[in-house]
Formats: C-alpha cells, structure tokens, sequence
C-alpha cells in the first residue's frame, strides 16, 4: 500500500476525531465562518432557481458550486476547511444549498450542525411529490438510456419510482419532524415550488425575510423569471401519474393539513 492510501485511510478517522471534539465544545468554532443558512432541500423542486437568485442579494455570500455536500458526502473533508469557503463572506449572511441534506442526513448529524451552528436557518423547497418523484425518475433514467425515452422500459421507470431513496426525499413530513426535532421550528422556512412560476418575488421575500436580509433590492437584477433545470419541464404518462398519486394522497392530504390553500393544487 503506498504512502497515499495510507494517508487517505487515516485521513477519515482522524476527521471524525476533530469533528467529535467540536462537537464535545474541547475544540472552539469561534474563528471560523461557518454559514448562516442552509438550503437542504428538495431535489428536482427549484433550489438551482433559488440559489441563483440568492447569488444577486448584496447582503448574502454563497460559494460556488452549489452543493457543497459537506454535511453527506464529504463529511472525511475537515471542518475548517469547509469553513474557509465562507471566510470570503465573513461579513455577510452566508450560506449553501445542498437539497441531499433534508432527507439524506440523521438525526446524529443534524444535531451536530446544531451544535456548531446554533442559530443556523434552514429553507426548504417543496414540490408536489408525485411530480418531483417522476421529474428525478425522468432524469436518471433518461440518462441511463442515453436520453431516448422512447425505448425506455417502464419497469426501469417503476423500479426507481419505488427505490428507498428517491421516496426519502418526497418524505416531506419526516424532513420536517426530524430538523424541527433538533432546530426550534421557525428556524426551516418552507416555500412551495409552485410559487416559483406563479409569485416568484413573493417567494424570495419570504426567504430574504427568514435570512434577515433586506427586501428591498432592484428586482431587475434577479433573474427570478428565468428556468435554470429544463428537467422541470416534462409530460407525465398517465399510467405513471395514476401509480404516483395513488401512492402519495395521504401524505398530501397530511400535508394539506399543515399548510393549507397553499398546496390547494396538488390535491386536484
């Protein structure tokens, strides 16, 4: 084995080692600019849009690329290294957007971004699930198939349809108890991805109010009526619609409960 891998094996242990001492409070953040906000979510549900859009607020830093995915995948990375992609915002309201984290991550790792981040905001994009499942489905098994849906087997479609994560993510009211079991519930703000066609300036309103930024700006500059993920845009067979709403009513109509005329829509 060469001095590489040996260094790569240890480097992730020894990172659960510093993150464990941050998390004990024997190690200090105070020094680090770690964010103001997180975007955790969902896929396929407008979070290009928003993160587009929250790049042009003179009062907000997020770094480039979006989805940083510290929190998931790249928890071996070292949390001060994560840090220093926010130390050029240091004066700003600072923040990223990784849709993985809402349904992707544990309790156990929610709890330590509550830790080091105590007064961090969360925002959550949601979309009708039935339609954000197939959207994601569409995407990956176009892909798959070279992009011809044409030829593509319905069971392939079905069989991601039904796969234990891409239902994590449609998992709304789950996401919802597991970060307002770790975080006080008026730190996650829920927009509707609806809005985002119909009133996308009320929207971001409401996230800029939720961040503490100013809601006065030039809506010129945002590019708020732009489509940034053509994926968004599809035609659903009805056999696949039929399947979808079939398995989603009830936790749209428990989700009707706690949101209301907002979602009016989804239960047509």
């Amino acid at each position: 084995m060469g001095l590489r891998s040996v260094l790569s094996n240890l480097r992730r242990p020894l990172s659960l080692v510093g993150k464990s001492l941050y998390f004990h409070g024997i190690l200090s953040t105070k020094d680090m600019p770690l964010p103001d906000f997180l975007g955790i979510g969902a896929p396929q549900s407008g979070t290009t849009w928003l993160h587009e859009n929250l790049c042009h607020h003179p009062d907000l830093f997020i770094p480039h690329p979006k989805e940083i995915n510290f929190f998931y995948k790249n928890f071996r990375t070292s949390l001060r290294a994560y840090s220093n992609r926010f130390r050029p915002g240091a004066e700003k309201v600072k923040g990223e957007i990784t849709p993985a984290y809402g349904a992707l991550l544990p309790l156990d790792r929610i709890r330590f971004i509550r830790r080091i981040m105590p007064d961090v905001r969360t925002i959550f994009v949601m979309r009708n699930p039935v339609e954000r499942t197939w959207s994601t489905a569409r995407r990956v098994v176009a892909r798959e198939m070279g992009g011809n849906l044409q030829d593509a087997d319905e069971s392939r479609f079905f069989a991601y349809l039904d796969h234990p994560r891409v239902r994590k993510h449609s998992d709304y009211l789950t996401i919802f108890d597991n970060w307002t079991t770790v975080f006080p519930p008026d730190r996650l703000h829920v927009a509707v991805f609806d809005d985002i066609a119909d009133r996308p300036r009320e929207l971001l309103s409401g996230v800029f109010a939720h961040l503490g930024v100013s809601q006065d700006v030039d809506w010129d500059s945002f590019p708020y009526n732009t489509v940034f993920n053509r994926n968004l845009e599809y035609s659903m067979p009805e056999n696949f619609r039929a399947y979808l709403e079939d398995r989603y009513r009830q936790d749209i109509d428990e989700l009707h409960k706690r949101f209301g005329q907002r979602i009016d829509r989804w239960r047509c």
